[in-house]
């Protein structure tokens, strides 16, 4: 795990390092599994994700085709309840073809779980574990303009707005964009790696 300092209480994120898994309070990063693919299927018919742009599970075979190559991801994860193991989301880091050390962040809570904080602690923790587990140096977030719940995902868990891509998605859609760097991570977890 994550080295934990003496007297204090780990705030965001444990990393199991055999499991891979990161744990919160209340959720599990795990990897993907191909038993996930009914869940990961299930998610993805929700309207608000298809017209974010997570539209390409036409069905559960074809899940499954994609957690075979999800699954040996350490950088694509599956969101799970801690309390019941029920799958709620997906968060992964995407290679954006600039440099080994410049990753996109995308992530999704299914529909009934919205509104509950998940995306935050989410985020937050593959946020931990991309900065101090991976040698990664810049985290960005691409949201559609209408988005604006995940805007504020991104904003609560300090990313930087770094402008607007006009008519940039396949509908023609804007999209804003943010980053956040390891600095800058490093420096508002002060007191949390004390």
């Amino acid at each position: 795990m994550l080295p934990i300092p003496a007297g204090k209480t780990p705030s965001i994120c444990e990393v199991r390092e055999l499991s891979g898994e990161i744990e919160t309070k209340r959720l599990m990063l795990r990897r993907w599994s191909e038993h996930d693919a009914q869940a990961l299927y299930q998610l993805c018919l929700d309207p608000e994700l298809r017209r974010s742009g997570i539209h390409w599970y036409e069905s559960e075979e074809e899940s499954g085709r994609i957690l075979r190559h999800w699954k040996d991801n350490p950088e694509a994860r599956a969101i799970v309840r801690r309390e019941d193991q029920q799958l709620i989301g997906m968060i992964s880091l995407e290679d954006m073809n600039r440099y080994p050390q410049y990753k996109e962040l995308e992530y999704a809570i299914a529909a009934q779980e919205r509104g509950n904080g998940y995306a935050v602690e989410a985020v937050e923790a593959m946020l931990r574990y991309t900065f101090l587990q991976r040698d990664i140096s810049v985290v960005a977030a691409w949201v559609r303009a209408f988005n604006q719940p995940s805007v504020r995902v991104l904003q609560r868990c300090r990313f930087t707005y770094e402008g607007t891509l006009r008519r940039h998605a396949r509908d023609k859609g804007d999209t804003l964009c943010y980053s956040i760097l390891k600095e800058e991570w490093m420096e508002s977890q002060k007191e949390n790696l004390k």
